[in-house]
């Protein structure tokens, strides 16, 4: 290579400076030959890469003066990273790496894309270092000259420069250092890769070894015939607990572990094969050095010499102790099979039953001969259309599985409920073989379901609906109504009864309550609700009522059953009521407004003396102005950042440490304050909103999640409601993962909780959603558990982890055994499920206790702390000494 030419093909445009054409000097020439031989001898003694070529640069640097040398090196996506730089730190490093090879990549990379050498004389007009003014600057680099590097013919790996501090021209001695330089560089980086490849192929040769099931072996025998190992592979530690070494030095090491009943026949298989023998197998028990005992394979092909001696046995050692396990495992579940108290039901790829076990038998009622061979058409009670069959099967064709209730019938004709679970079998190939159902007979069940549920919606007192029930009544009525009527409802409060109560005791107070019921019964069409929701409150609704004038003959009934002599235990007792009441639509046009604004109205009856009804006085005005009002400022609220999300700890009833919380919205209104949700998410849902709201809710916990980890508190969950529109919007799940992802949240710390009312109506559209969060690992929890109408039947279907107790059945515990008895039951019902329990609205002490003493998981309420924003939350957990739960 002509050196000089390469010097005019690649300098700079602009004027040498200071420049040399002398040729080297015979003392440059010497020093040139030293520094060959002085690194050919470091690279034949094998020491370390950096250390030659870091030994390579310094020397340069020395003879040259006034510079820096450094070489660089392609890694595997083609960049240029520094390999030797001995007076570039690590921090300064950072500038020079990742260099991509171009025609304007400073010295090092024109150098390495063009395969020549590059003189750069000033890296402050030249073009190649045109993108790279801030390297130059920073690190004093005014000229810098570049030989590409080589091992051994092939395209350039890297390069070597030398990096001047003011802009200068090579000399000819300059020019032919740098090419011995590089010629040097590239021999140790070869000799390096050529070692590492040697080094490779060994390693690789061991993997394949060590890849090979079980343990390789080769056995020779001494001249007194006994038998030692010439090689034994790295598996023989695992079986046995003894390293290939100790195995290669004391061949009774392992012959020890030998269990001794099986010692002669392995001895038997090592000597008295004939020449004849090409293969033989045998198993027998090993024991590793903890003594737990494994069954091992040994297959062995013996080598024999010309004279027909043996001459050594190769051996592979297989462990098949699983294989044993599992054939007695396969032994364990045919009893299992015919033992259990489930139904189970083999099938196969064509439905026809090949197998059905004793309990399937007991519960259909029918024999084994009768359903072999059969369909489980057979089973089919009537009750379910054909629609629902291929529904099933098209599910396990999609998922492998099915399961869900349904209805069945037994041979004598009895139809009942069953709980089914179907999983569609598959061989190696991916064929379908075999369907196998295990069927639960939920008759009982079904039974306390729906005592359960009776007692969850009614009064255990009187057994009217309670609260719960009524509000659902009431809300499917206005659902109904119809044009130009009212749907009414009656709010009575009895007048001095605590007194009853006081005086007599609670057992005549219940007595009371009892006779009072059955009074109002007695005045009711039977088509007009009655419901007892409070202590000595009762809760009339009359639907479909023509004119105000109809409700009123029914209040002057009540007031006049009421005023009557009550028998207590011989005792007369007088007790009046208080009625308030509210139509629908003039006072309200939902459940909860009606039934405040009777309320309301209960207290205008007391201040007008008792013993009488009033009507609630509505300002319908004001309502609508309220809603126009806040409308429009609604719908700016969001982009104006009104909104705030504060946070409710939810702790562990048994430590009392925080183990989650919960995420609640608020409105700051620029004028009036804080707003609670209950005035303003109707509208927003109402004006199509909350979406967007619920999502930046979410938004917004995530990322106050993650600066609670990077805060330091230990993890816990935070829980998030999410809004029907929201999981209707098809958007939720990737929503979810793109946050999970962003905020680099674990999906177990994140839990969404849901109403069960958007399930029931949406079913279809909201239970894959649901199952896509649950198995994205996001945990799910049912709110306002215990108001819904269908939630214990709903319970089963939906895949939630934890069920939240609503507010209102915490609220009278302990004064109303009722609460406590329908608490106790759904935090029975739930651990039943795998569920765990979180009460809301958890106010007092003795609440706490009533709960904590019932194992309820978690409580939320003002007891604990009532909702507050991030930075109080903050200082809580410190005051709490982070007393945080771990998940």
């Amino acid at each position: 290579m002509d050196v000089l030419n390469n010097l005019k093909i690649n300098y700079s445009p602009e004027p040498t400076i200071a420049s040399s054409d002398s040729q080297p000097t015979v003392p440059d020439l010497n020093r040139l030959l030293l520094l060959q031989r002085d690194l050919l001898e470091k690279i034949t003694l094998n020491l370390p890469l950096k250390t030659v070529l870091d030994g390579l640069c310094l020397e340069i640097e020395q003879i040259v003066g006034s510079c820096h040398v450094f070489i660089m090196l392609l890694n595997n996506r083609g960049y240029l990273d520094l390999l030797s730089a001995p007076n570039v730190s690590e921090e300064q490093a950072l500038l020079y790496n990742h260099l991509q090879p171009g025609p304007d990549a400073r010295s090092s990379g024109t150098a390495v894309f063009s395969d020549q050498p590059v003189f750069v004389i000033n890296t402050f007009t030249d073009n190649r270092w045109k993108k790279h003014q801030t390297l130059a600057n920073k690190h004093n680099i005014g000229a810098c000259w570049s030989y590409p590097l080589h091992e051994s013919a092939s395209k350039p790996i890297g390069s070597i420069s030398i990096a001047s501090s003011s802009p200068r021209s090579p000399s000819t001695f300059h020019a032919r250092l740098l090419e011995s330089a590089a010629h040097i560089a590239g021999i140790a980086i070869s000799r390096h890769i050529s070692h590492a490849n040697l080094k490779n192929s060994e390693q690789r040769f061991s993997h394949i070894v060590s890849s090979i099931p079980g343990v390789v072996l080769q056995t020779e025998f001494d001249l007194k015939n006994n038998p030692y190992f010439t090689y034994v592979s790295e598996g023989i530690e695992n079986l046995c607990g003894i390293t290939a070494k100790e195995a290669m030095l004391n061949f009774k090491s392992v012959w020890k572990c030998l269990h001794e009943d099986d010692r002669s026949n392995v001895a038997k298989c090592l000597t008295s094969h004939c020449a004849t023998d090409s293969f033989w197998t045998t198993e027998c028990r090993i024991f590793e050095k903890e003594g737990q005992m494994k069954w091992i394979h040994l297959a062995s092909t013996p080598e024999w010499d010309q004279h027909k001696q043996l001459k050594r046995i190769n051996s592979i050692v297989l462990d098949i102790t699983s294989e044993k396990e599992a054939n007695a495992q396969l032994e364990l579940a045919g009893i299992a099979f015919a033992s259990t108290n489930e139904g189970i039901m083999v099938a196969d790829n064509n439905n026809l039953i090949v197998d059905v076990n004793r309990a399937y038998c007991e519960m259909t009622g029918f024999s084994r001969e009768e359903l072999l061979g059969k369909t489980p058409s057979l089973l089919n009670s009537g009750r379910h259309e054909t629609q629902f069959f291929e529904s099933i099967y098209e599910t396990i064709g999609k998922q492998g599985f099915w399961q869900g209730e349904l209805w069945n019938r037994r041979s004598n004709g009895a139809v009942y409920p069953q709980w089914l679970n179907i999983n569609a079998v598959h061989n190696t190939q991916g064929e379908l073989t075999h369907y196998v159902s295990v069927a639960a007979d939920v008759t009982n069940i079904k039974e306390s379901e729906a005592k359960l549920r009776h007692m969850s919606q009614h009064d255990a007192l009187t057994d009217l609906p309670n609260r719960q029930l009524f509000k659902i009544l009431l809300d499917h009525a206005i659902e109904h109504t119809k044009d130009e009527q009212h749907t009414a409802v009656l709010m009575i409060d009895l007048d001095r009864f605590k007194y009853v109560n006081e005086t007599m005791g609670h057992q005549a107070g219940d007595q009371l309550l009892i006779q009072v019921a059955r009074r109002l019964r007695n005045v009711l069409a039977d088509n007009n609700l009655l419901a007892r929701v409070g202590g000595d409150e009762f809760a009339i609704m009359i639907e479909n009522c023509s004119h105000q004038g109809e409700v009123e003959r029914i209040a002057m009934r009540i007031v006049s059953a009421l005023e009557g002599a009550v028998d207590l235990d011989g005792h007369n007792f007088f007790t009046t009521a208080s009625i308030g009441i509210s139509l629908y639509p003039e006072h309200g046009f939902d459940s909860e407004t009606l039934i405040k604004n009777a309320d309301t109205a209960v207290h205008q009856a007391k201040d007008d003396g008792r013993n009488i009804y009033a009507f609630y006085q509505p300002e319908q005005s004001q309502f609508i102005e309220q809603w126009v009002r806040l409308e429009p400022e609604l719908r700016r609220a969001l982009a104006l950042d009104q909104f705030r999300v504060f946070y409710q700890p939810q702790i562990n009833a048994e430590t009392g440490k925080i183990s989650g919380v919960e995420a609640l919205l608020r409105w700051q209104h620029p004028i009036e304050g804080l707003i609670p949700p209950g005035m303003f998410l109707p509208i927003v849902e109402e004006i199509g909103l909350m979406n967007q709201v619920g999502n930046w809710v979410l938004e917004q916990a995530c990322a106050q999640a993650e600066k609670w980890k990077n805060a330091g508190y230990p993890s816990f969950r935070i829980a998030v409601n999410i809004a029907g529109q929201q999981i209707l919007s098809h958007r939720l799940v990737d929503i979810v993962k793109e946050l999970l992802e962003k905020h680099d949240i674990h999906p177990d710390q994140l839990e969404l909780e849901i109403v069960e009312n958007i399930v029931m109506k949406h079913a279809d559209a909201a239970q894959p959603v649901l199952n896509e969060l649950r198995n994205l690992g996001v945990r799910l929890a049912l709110d306002d558990f215990g108001t819904g109408y269908s939630s214990l039947s709903y319970l089963k279907m939906l895949p939630v982890q934890k069920v939240k107790i609503d507010q209102s059945l915490v609220r009278d515990i302990p004064d109303d055994p009722n609460d406590e008895a329908i608490a106790r039951a759904i935090i029975a019902l739930s651990h039943s499920l795998n569920l765990s329990v979180c009460a809301e609205g958890v106010e007092t002490e003795e609440q706490r206790e009533f709960l904590s003493g019932e194992h309820c998981d978690q409580l939320q309420g003002y007891l604990i702390s009532k909702p507050i924003s991030a930075d109080d939350l903050n200082l809580w957990l410190d005051q709490q000494d982070r007393q945080v739960e771990v998940l």
